[in-house]
């Protein structure tokens, strides 16, 4: 089976998965939330119309379903679906999701980068800390599936490490989930999309500070155009 992750791999990983925070210097910077309350706020802050509901939201390779968990938490109420290759990450996906929140995320399995939705299904997709994990030849059926199944006028949000950042490299050769990571620029997710559809991109960057300490965020927003966060967010908007 070609796949762009191993399921397997990520099977073992699934009941115990808590964003690579089995890392005792990412576990300083904050708990796993936190890291991800990032990319949820900037998302949020780019998506009004997450908060008021009415918009699909796709979340591809959507693991344990904690962006879109975070995103409710914060007040995000999109119909939300989460597709992954791991039966274990869906099952967790499922089990986390707190019933204070609403009816759980739609889940569905993936067949390597295919996905089982209808061409033009969403509004909006995310992926999130997923691409380092695909191997560089099966990356372009990622971003073209992702495209298929976006709505014309839909955006895309993807959200890697940053490997121009040393203290990102450091920890992700030290996470166990992140042993066969290979690490992309924001160039080359912008190249990749730009050669499966004319999209629009842009790229803000994220985390000059330790998610933990809040009252710095305003510090992420002036540094957003600086290549050296640890995390990028590459936006791009699908032709209407």
């Amino acid at each position: 089976m070609s796949a762009q992750v191993d399921p397997p791999e990520f099977d073992r990983h699934a009941a115990t998965y808590d964003g690579g925070l089995d890392n005792p210097l990412k576990r300083m910077m904050g708990d796993a939330d936190s890291f991800i309350a990032v990319k949820a706020r900037w998302l949020l802050r780019r998506e009004p119309g997450l908060r008021a509901g009415g918009v699909s939201l796709l979340d591809y390779g959507c693991g344990a379903g904690d962006l879109m968990r975070v995103l409710a938490g914060l007040g995000g109420r999109a119909s939300f679906t989460g597709c992954d290759v791991s039966t274990g990450m869906l099952a967790e996906a499922a089990a986390r999701w707190p019933a204070t929140l609403g009816p759980a995320p739609a889940l569905a399995p993936q067949a390597g980068a295919r996905t089982p939705f209808a061409d033009r299904q969403f509004d909006v997709a995310t992926i999130s800390a997923v691409l380092h994990h695909v191997p560089v030849p099966e990356r372009p059926a990622v971003y073209a599936e992702l495209g298929r199944v976006l709505r014309p006028g839909g955006r895309l949000y993807v959200f890697e490490h940053n490997p121009r950042n040393p203290l990102v490299r450091h920890v992700i050769a030290r996470t166990p989930i992140d042993e066969n990571a290979i690490l992309l620029d924001a160039g080359e997710v912008q190249d990749g999309l730009l050669g499966s559809g004319r999209y629009e991109v842009e790229t803000d960057y994220l985390m000059f500070m330790p998610p933990g300490l809040g009252w710095l965020r305003f510090v992420d927003r002036a540094l957003a155009w600086l290549p050296l966060g640890a995390q990028y967010a590459v936006a791009a908007r699908k032709p209407a």
